[in-house]
């Protein structure tokens, strides 16, 4: 598949990787991702994903002692600012899902069926759950089929 293709979804679930590329400012996937985003929110297409980034973001960049990273992923995730287009954009760009029940009951299915870890099911489920028709990522776990939205790996773009 290619970004042109992307560019066409209207509801697009965004992986941990592609907002650490994002906002660490990765030097193989940055320029990428933020294009990529762009074009989708000028398109009108919905950036999703679920709150559970914030904890996978946040755990890397403690881990790694950098206060500098720390600082960026508390502005991104900030109270107010999930803005993915400019600074300062207040609560467009990017939709953060709770990890609610439904969810939650969804999660050991998809797990099995599609031999996934927790997060990465937690991520699928609520994807479906939040009806996306694609999956922007650079995991290798995660593949085409039903009832998956369709897979893009920024590597594969």
């Amino acid at each position: 598949m290619t970004a042109g293709d992307l560019r066409t979804a209207q509801r697009v679930y965004c992986d941990a990787n592609v907002l650490i590329y994002l906002i660490e400012k990765n030097s193989d996937y940055h320029g990428l991702v933020r294009g990529l985003l762009q074009d989708l929110r000028a398109a009108g297409a919905a950036l999703i994903s679920s709150e559970l980034v914030i904890a996978e973001c946040m755990t890397g960049a403690v881990r790694r002692g950098n206060p500098d990273v720390i600082a960026a992923y508390e502005a991104f995730f900030g109270a107010s600012n999930y803005g993915l287009l400019s600074e300062g954009a207040k609560n467009e760009g990017l939709q953060l899902i709770p990890v609610s029940d439904p969810i939650l009951w969804a999660v050991p299915e998809v797990a099995l069926d599609f031999r996934l870890d927790l997060p990465d099911a937690i991520h699928f489920a609520t994807a479906l759950d939040q009806g996306c028709d694609a999956l922007l990522t650079n995991d290798k776990g995660f593949t085409d089929g039903e009832p998956f939205p369709l897979v893009y790996r920024l590597s594969e773009l």
